[in-house]
């Protein structure tokens, strides 16, 4: 402190030592000098100011888009949860169901081929599937007989479809492979 004191004294000693036109020269100076110190300043703590926004703004973006992708998790692993639950409800007697909604819609079905189960996603699901022969059927049973097989419990699903139509008779022949898919127990 004292020092400080001892180095005022020294300058004001000096100052008044100078003429009126070199002390309005020094208080210039000073001024300058104050005046840049004070805008470099300035500069800086708003250049910081403007480094902090940019980062607050980038950390929101990001925590906007960690909240859009839980957000989309959930629903996704909700629907995977929904649909395993509806796999694993599913016991579905293939043929027998598929001839019951043959029936329901009017149609005779005189072959039904079944196929050996297959395993699925990392043997977790598996497929059992039926081959199907329709002879000589309308149009509007087989589109009936499409829509309640897939409509019925469980989760049955027409895989292939092949239709030949008979323009003459007015009736087609549809060659269709149907599956149902439960979990592995």
């Amino acid at each position: 402190m004292e020092s400080l004191r001892s180095a005022i004294a020294n300058a004001q000693a000096y100052f008044s030592t100078l003429t009126q036109r070199e002390r309005r020269m020094v208080g210039g100076a000073i001024v300058a000098v104050l005046g840049f110190i004070i805008f470099i300043t300035t500069f800086s703590i708003s250049a910081r100011a403007d480094t902090i926004r940019s980062h607050i703004k980038e950390k929101t973006a990001q925590l906007e888009q960690v909240q859009e992708l839980a957000a989309t998790f959930r629903d996704a692993d909700s629907a995977r949860q929904q649909v395993e639950l509806s796999l694993r409800a599913s016991n579905v007697r293939l043929a027998t169901f598929v001839e019951d909604k043959g029936k329901a819609a009017g149609l005779s079905i005189p072959m039904i081929n079944p196929k050996g189960d297959v395993t699925l996603d990392g043997d977790t699901i598996v497929e059992s599937a039926v081959e199907v022969t329709l002879n000589d059927i309308a149009l509007n049973r087989l589109t009936d007989f499409l829509a309640a097989l897939e409509a019925g419990p469980g989760v049955v699903k027409v895989k292939y479809m092949r239709i030949e139509p008979r323009p003459t008779s007015e009736t087609l022949s549809a060659w269709l492979t149907i599956s149902t898919y439960r979990m592995k127990n």
